[in-house]
């Protein structure tokens, strides 16, 4: 599965605590030990939260202007070359003469013929030495610039010690407990003086600084909780929290993590916990998650003049405020990211109720009677073989005998490969018809192909699909039938839509996505009046002939 790209552009406008080390860094990139060097590959290492990200983004703004190309590319747990080599090619600068039928490997070899690469490869997890030589072959072709640099950051020391060009791996160590305090400073009292007004604060502060280990994710997040209320007794009450005791060891942080969770807003952490259904490093649009959490039926509006859609957004908002999603900016809109660590957190507080299967953990996951919410991610990987594919087909079929599928609420499957195992999900899925909200990303395949008996949904709230382009894919014909949908997102699917002269009966819908091309099916709703929360029609054309509507 194709995972999303982390940004170069920078969240912590400041550093703290590594400009030294920075320096360094930049010094030996530019004009110091590798800057004679045909590829170098610098990785950082340390552990989860520790700011490998950040101080890479800083090293990045500043080296840009000594390379002729810059990519900056998030891998995650997919070390795939074949995807990383196309991602480079999708960032490179076109150079004239470039061969329509060149392979990605010689445009890359083209590119850097006459132009330095500054490539950064973010959150590696896994090494394959015939994997890494493949991505490594076209940025040191011979004949082209020398000085091209690769810095990766890992949590993994004996990935950075396997794909070091130099003599060992730069480690990210903790900050200390002064630059700790200045950077929890900054997270709660942003630029006003800190302590001038709170002074009863400091040394209750200074307490909760040596508990957060050096660790800047869990500054940004304890102090992001302490800057809503400025008392000494919620302070006190945050820093004598047993939640702390709970720490195994230098490092773990999640402890810190779990206390600002818990000072959240209920409906906050409702909102929260249901994204540990999406995959790690997942990107979220605003309207994407804001629907997706209207579908789960968790937002309510205690205001009548306020629309559900902008209370979701305020939510959205306050999760970024609290530190719990990085809001990246794109030139396609604002993207919304949850760090590895907290991503984890909201795995542990929803495993109540929420499951998300993937290939490493199929063979031994506890599934509790109680699960509401699944998901199933199959990677790239999972389907590289015929060995490969029928090992995890057989452990998919195991759950069934575990999991209460008529319990079921909400059903994602992720993957461009996951239609694959339309097989196997249809006699996984068969009696699940109490689903409320259903998210098929990269469907090859008919609705019901997996989705055997779709007409006794009658519960579905949410319907979102991401689909490959086959017009002989066919939406369910009892879709428009479904009388509690609120959310219909098409705007990524690529079959055929069929007739909509049913849809009028969709009395409760607010969205209804349709892909650019398709926007006529807006203005071919048969009776569209009654669809009276509809927030938006695209087109609307007045035909020769119009119904009276009651």
């Amino acid at each position: 599965m194709n995972r999303p790209q982390t940004t170069p552009n920078i969240v912590e406008p400041e550093l703290f605590g590594r400009d030294g080390q920075k320096k360094s860094i930049v010094d030996d990139i530019t004009h110091g030990k590798y800057c004679t060097n045909e590829l170098t590959v610098v990785p950082l290492v340390g552990p989860g939260g520790i700011g490998k990200t950040t101080l890479t983004q800083h090293i990045f703004r500043e080296l840009e202007s000594s390379f002729q190309v810059s990519v900056w590319i998030c891998v995650s747990l997919d070390f795939n070359a074949d995807r990383l080599i196309q991602e480079i090619v999708n960032k490179i600068p076109k150079v004239n003469g470039e061969k329509d039928n060149a392979s990605n490997q010689e445009l890359i070899e083209q590119t850097l013929k006459s132009k330095r690469l500054l490539l950064v490869l973010d959150d590696v997890w896994t090494y394959h030495e015939d994997e890494w030589k493949k991505l490594l072959a076209p940025l040191k072709h011979n004949d082209g610039e020398k000085g091209n640099v690769v810095i990766v950051t890992t949590r993994i020391p004996k990935v950075a010690s396997m794909v070091t060009t130099t003599n060992s791996s730069i480690n990210v160590e903790r900050l200390s407990h002064e630059d700790t305090m200045s950077f929890f400073e900054v997270c709660v009292f942003g630029d006003q003086r800190p302590w001038e007004d709170h002074p009863e604060l400091r040394d209750v502060g200074n307490r909760i600084v040596t508990k957060l280990k050096g660790f800047p994710l869990a500054a940004k997040t304890v102090g992001r909780l302490l800057r809503n209320q400025l008392t000494l007794d919620h302070w006190t009450r945050v820093a004598e929290s047993r939640e702390w005791e709970l720490q195994t060891n230098d490092i773990d942080i999640m402890p810190a993590l779990k206390l600002s969770y818990d000072y959240l807003p209920f409906h906050l952490q409702q909102c929260f916990s249901y994204c540990a259904l999406f995959p790690e490093d997942y990107e979220f649009g605003s309207k994407e998650l804001t629907h997706f959490w209207i579908g789960l039926g968790i937002i309510r509006s205690h205001d009548q003049a306020k629309r559900t859609e902008d209370v979701a957004l305020c939510y959205l908002d306050d999760l970024v405020n609290h530190g719990f999603f990085r809001k990246n900016e794109k030139e396609n809109g604002p993207r919304y990211v949850i760090h590895d660590l907290l991503h984890d957190l909201a795995v542990k507080v929803s495993s109540y109720e929420c499951l998300c299967i993937y290939s490493s953990n199929v063979r031994s996951i506890q599934i509790p009677a109680s699960v509401r919410h699944l998901s199933i991610i199959v990677e790239n990987t999972d389907v590289k073989d015929i060995i490969t594919f029928k090992e995890y087909n057989s452990y998919l079929s195991a759950p069934g005998k575990r999991l209460k599928v008529q319990n079921l609420r909400t059903l994602v499957l992720f993957g461009e490969y996951h239609g694959n195992f339309a097989k196997t999900f249809r006699g996984l899925f068969r009696e699940a018809r109490a689903l409320r909200t259903i998210f098929l990303s990269g469907a090859s395949y008919s609705v019901d192909a997996v989705l055997l008996d779709f007409s006794e949904l009658v519960h579905l709230c949410y319907l979102r699909i991401k689909s490959v382009r086959n017009k002989d894919m066919c939406l369910p014909s009892a879709l428009f039938r479904s009388y509690h949908l609120e959310v219909i997102d098409l705007e990524s699917w690529g079959g055929s839509f069929g007739s909509t002269s049913e849809m009028s009966n969709l009395v409760k819908l607010r969205h209804f996505g349709v892909p650019e091309h398709s926007l006529k099916l807006h203005s071919s709703i048969c009776e569209v009046g009654k669809l009276k929360f509809l927030e938006e029609l695209r087109r609307f054309e007045v035909g020769k002939e119009t119904k009276v509507l009651n």
